[in-house]
Order: C-alpha cells, then sequence, then structure tokens
C-alpha cells in the first residue's frame, strides 16, 4: 500500500507544471471523429461517431443542455452496428428527456451458457479457425429502441420512467472456416434448455419506472457526490404473449476526492434480479439501462459491466456486481483552444449471479457428447478481475477511453481490451 501511495503521488507531481485551466464553453460544440478502436470481444472497429453538445451561454457549463450523437462502425471480428442517441435536460423544463436508436448485426456472438461457472468453459473449443472449431458462437441480430423521461421531486432526487422496444433474432453461427452446425448454442437448444418457441429470438416491450438520486458536481466525469437509480421493470413478449417478467434495478455511484482535480477515488455497485416471471433465454444478457449510451449493452463482462471477464460469460437472472477504481490526472493542458486531462484509473471489479437461470434443468441435461459436459458442480461465489485505463478528456464531456483487464479465474477471465467514449460509471 505505501508503495502504491508512493506511485500516486509521483504522478501528482508530474502534473503540477502541466496545469491548466478549463474555460467555459458557449453555443454548440461539435466533435466529428473517426470510430477507431479495439476489443478483444469484437474486434478492431472501424467507423465514424460524432457529438454534438449544446451548453447555451455557458452558465451551465461543464454541464450540457442538449446532447445528441451518432455512432455507426464495422468490425473484423463480424459485425456491425448504428446508433443515435439524443438527451436533453432543457428541452422541456422541469423535465429531462433521452431516446436511442441501435441496430447491431453480430455474426460472431459469444454463447458460453448459463450461469457462469456452473457452464464449463474448454479453451480448445472456442473459436479456432485452424480447427474449424466455433462452440461458444452463435450470431445475434436487433433492433432496439428507448425512451426515458427524468422530473425533479426535490433537489437532488428525481422519478424516471421509460420503455424499451427490441427485436432479437439468433441463428447458428455461419462461416465456411468453421464447423457450423457444432455448437453450445445448437446443443441447448437440442437438449431443451433453450425452449423451440424461443431459439430464434423475439420481441418484447419493456416499461420502467422508479426513482433517482443525483449530487454529482459533474455528470461526464465527476469528482465528488453520489448518484443511484432504484427502479422496477415489467417486461412481456409480444410475440407470443408467454415470456413476461420483471426485475429490480439498482445502481449506487460515489465519487470521492482525494486530491483536488487530481486524484479521485470512485465506485459503483449494481444490482439487476428477477423478481418474478420467466425470462426468454435471449433476454437474460440484456443489462437494463435508463438511458442507452452504448450500441451493446449487453452480459455480464466486457466494457459495460465487468472488466476482465470474457464478453456474456455470466447469464442468469440475477446479477451483483462493483467497479472500484481510482482516477489519477497527473497532466492537464490547453492545446488548439481545447482543454484536455490526461487520466489514468488502476481498477478492480467483481460480479457475482444473485438468482441462477433454468439451472435444475442444467443439470439434469445430457451432453451428446460426454466428454463436453453442460454443467460442472463447481463454485465460484464472487468473480474477481483486475486492470488499468487511460482516458484522454476534452472540455470535461468528450471522453476517448482505453481499458485492459485480467479476470483471476481462467474458467470465467481473460485478458480484455476495449475502448470507448467514456466512463464507465
Amino acid at each position: 500500500m505505501k508503495r502504491q501511495l508512493i506511485v500516486l503521488a509521483a504522478l501528482l507531481s508530474l502534473g503540477s507544471a502541466a496545469f491548466a485551466q478549463e474555460k467555459p464553453k458557449t453555443g454548440w460544440r461539435f466533435t466529428p471523429m473517426p470510430n477507431l478502436g479495439y476489443s478483444s470481444d469484437i474486434g478492431v472497429t472501424l467507423g465514424v461517431y460524432s457529438d454534438f453538445y449544446y451548453y447555451g451561454d455557458g452558465s451551465a457549463y461543464p454541464n450540457f443542455l442538449h446532447h445528441a450523437g451518432f455512432a455507426a462502425a464495422y468490425t473484423t471480428k463480424g459485425s456491425w452496428y448504428a446508433h443515435a442517441y439524443f438527451d436533453s435536460p432543457a428541452l422541456i423544463p422541469g423535465v429531462r428527456i433521452n431516446a436511442t436508436l441501435t441496430y447491431r448485426d453480430a455474426l460472431v456472438n459469444n454463447f458460453y451458457g448459463f450461469n457462469g461457472i456452473a457452464s464449463p468453459y474448454f479453451p480448445s473449443m472456442d473459436a479456432n479457425a485452424e480447427t474449424r472449431t466455433a462452440w461458444y458462437t452463435n450470431s445475434r441480430r436487433f433492433f432496439r429502441f428507448t425512451g426515458a423521461a427524468r422530473g425533479d421531486i426535490t433537489a437532488h432526487l428525481d422519478w424516471i420512467g421509460g420503455l424499451v422496444f427490441r427485436h432479437v433474432n439468433i441463428d447458428d453461427f455461419k462461416l465456411d472456416r468453421y464447423d457450423s452446425g457444432n455448437s453450445l448454442f445448437l446443443t441447448y437448444r437440442d437438449v431443451g434448455l433453450i425452449r423451440p418457441d424461443e431459439w430464434k429470438g423475439g420481441t418484447s416491450l419493456e416499461f420502467k419506472g422508479g426513482l433517482v438520486f443525483d449530487s454529482r458536481d459533474i455528470e461526464a466525469s465527476p469528482s465528488k457526490g453520489m448518484y443511484g437509480e432504484l427502479y422496477l421493470t415489467a417486461n412481456t413478449d409480444m410475440g407470443r404473449w408467454k415470456y413476461s417478467y420483471g426485475q429490480l434495478v439498482a445502481h449506487f455511484r460515489h465519487y470521492v476526492t482525494l486530491f483536488p482535480e487530481r486524484l479521485v477515488f470512485a465506485y459503483h455497485l449494481g444490482l439487476q434480479h428477477q423478481l418474478w416471471g420467466e425470462i426468454p433465454y435471449y433476454n437474460i444478457n440484456e443489462i437494463a439501462n435508463i438511458f442507452y449510451p452504448y450500441e451493446e449493452m449487453d452480459g455480464i463482462g466486457s466494457r459495460t459491466t465487468v472488466r476482465g471477464i470474457r464478453y456474456n460469460r455470466v447469464a442468469a437472472a440475477g446479477y451483483a456486481w462493483a467497479n472500484v477504481e481510482f482516477r489519477v490526472t497527473p497532466f492537464k493542458f490547453n492545446l488548439f483552444k481545447q482543454h484536455f486531462d490526461l487520466v489514468l484509473n488502476p481498477f478492480m471489479d467483481v460480479c457475482a449471479i444473485t438468482r441462477n437461470y433454468r439451472l435444475e434443468e442444467q443439470k439434469a441435461a445430457v451432453s451428446p457428447n460426454p466428454d463436453i459436459p453442460l454443467y460442472q458442480e463447481r463454485k465460484l461465489p464472487v468473480m474477481v478481475s483486475f486492470g488499468i485505463g487511460g482516458k484522454i478528456q476534452m472540455n470535461t464531456n468528450f471522453v476517448m477511453s482505453f481499458d485492459v483487464g485480467r479476470g483471476l479465474d481462467p474458467q470465467v477471465g481473460a485478458w480484455t481490451i476495449s475502448t470507448s467514449s467514456s466512463y464507465l460509471f
């Protein structure tokens, strides 16, 4: 611990000579950028994105009055997406509204089975063109529209309400260089863990409502304050009216300034737990949100939930997870009339299953291949990962993020690398 404090102090001192104050921004700010990045889940990303921020007369800065954007990209592991969003705390007085529209076609989508560690992982069966193996892969396309509103109750307490419409289509993974028709996804279908009326996907409508507490100083990159969400979701399958369910969703984020403008301690606690009904398998990876900042908000694991855990590795009816990190800002400077911060964030993430999904059926399922069982009697109550990230932050609201993490248990964890355009929380 002493050594870590010395390192942090050294980083802080390095930045003292490069300190620069940020001036308030006014009017519209437009940031067109190439959408270039890399994720161990989806490969290299090639595309474009742009953010539009409106600050008015600058009195609300660094917070914005309106924010709109668009992103589109192709990824080298076989997917492409288009994602548009709008967020405004000022369009309707006293009510914040946001909306997103997303289409994503993932030819290569990870499917590792149900209940995390209860589904054994065999590295040799993962995607490998030389052995023509793609055991943990299927394809997934979805269209999603979201809308939400948030209004004042008191100074820091708001009500929230919203809806999500999604259409999901799932199929076998098909590429000539792999052995199609031989996958965990199809095996789950054949043994009945995925049912005939859900294996191709479906259409669902979700409603949500609850409360938000927000005392953060700056929304995009807080240095102090708290943010909490508590709400219920009610979801129904519109195709068959069979799979209806409800969830409890809770998030708590806390930001503590240790050294002004140089070091922030931040943590996030999340819970998503099924309360009633039955979730169709194609929705168990959906991470509920009030506002969907990314094209993909799926799965415990990877860039949007627990860094260092394989994407979609933990699929269940209930999750709890936590993200803990230090945010160190060694350098601040002005360049081309813009203000920049360089940030480092060492982190630790943890997650656990709070409610299993079809576990008894999984235990009873007989694998057609005795060498590849569908269940293992192994417990891993808490999954842990560590890593470090870097941020380039321009004018407070524009953030380019890079994170590298590693899960401690090789059955669920791996080295993961991801880029994004915001902090994780």
